[in-house]
């Protein structure tokens, strides 16, 4: 069984418990979500010490190119949790549930959201919007899958919402988005993501609800926070959302390095002779000799 790591209550076999996310709220330590989307940026988002892991259907916009996540299928996701899982060990692996996956039913819900966790190993499954979504939410969580709720803005109905734009912005609307939260809770969801609302707005969802909230352009009065990988690293074309914080510019990285090999390949100096295998001389006489033979 691995160490324990000093700033959880409990631990099982490497694993984050999941109960241990809601005494992180009690003990008001904050909570740390990455999204990830393959084996390489799971290992590393591990090696950083990060809480939960997000498989989100973002992907289509950072990874695939698309303008959206509509366009997402359950299959992209339930591959994407299988590269991530490979190299996330400790933290939770929650995977989105893409645009239609979960609206048909509950019956749909449950049978996609099964898919998820047992071929693509994810440990919890994320559901965006409330309303309709809060029976899907409890008929999932009835089957033994934890689920995390989505509200305020929620990329796969930005069309239904306006576009790409804040929410919860008004009185009412803002009263709406904290009552979404907290049915979402009742139907039994581990915690709220919260994404692009005033920080007013959630800091009364986070004192409403007894789950941690997950914020995204939310403020800092969240229980947690999450970033898109490519928005936080740098290396997405797209124009990155005001409540990105860039920790790093990997893009320009890698654009330079790429620059450098392309001349190096141009003018000769690569591969240099380290980068070769070297062939035994009795061999390599023997082998030119047959070729003059010829």
């Amino acid at each position: 069984m691995s160490e324990k790591p000093s700033r959880y209550a409990s631990w099982t076999a490497g694993k984050l418990p999941l109960p241990e996310l809601a005494e992180m709220k009690r003990r008001g330590e904050r909570i740390v979500m990455v999204t990830a989307y393959d084996a390489p940026s799971g290992r590393l988002a591990d090696a950083a010490g990060v809480d939960l892991v997000l498989v989100g259907d973002s992907a289509g916009m950072v990874v695939h190119g698309r303008e959206s996540t509509v366009a997402v299928t359950l299959d992209e996701i339930v591959f994407m949790t299988q590269w991530v899982t490979r190299g996330a060990k400790r933290p939770l692996v929650v995977a989105d549930m893409p645009f239609g996956s979960y609206e048909e039913s509950d019956e749909q819900a449950i049978r996609d959201a099964v898919r998820l966790v047992k071929e693509g190993g994810a440990d919890a499954v994320k559901l965006e919007r409330g309303g309709t979504t809060v029976t899907r939410a409890r008929a999932i969580v009835g089957a033994g899958i934890p689920v995390m709720g989505h509200v305020g803005l929620t990329p796969q109905t930005a069309t239904v919402l306006g576009g790409f734009k804040a929410q919860g912005r008004t009185a009412d609307r803002a009263r709406r988005l904290v009552d979404d939260a907290l049915a979402l809770q009742d139907a039994g969801c581990f915690a709220i993501v919260l994404e692009a609302v005033p920080p007013a707005v959630a800091n009364a969802a986070t004192a409403a609800l007894a789950v941690p909230t997950i914020g995204i352009g939310a403020g800092p009065g969240c229980d947690g926070q999450v970033l898109v990988w490519h928005d936080m690293l740098g290396y997405y074309d797209g124009h990155a959302p005001r409540f990105v914080k860039r920790y790093a510019d990997l893009g320009s990285v890698i654009v330079e390095a790429l620059g450098r090999y392309a001349d190096d390949v141009r003018s000769g100096a690569f591969p240099e002779e380290r980068h070769t295998y070297a062939m035994p001389e009795e061999e390599q006489a023997e082998f030119e000799a047959s070729l003059a033979a010829k």
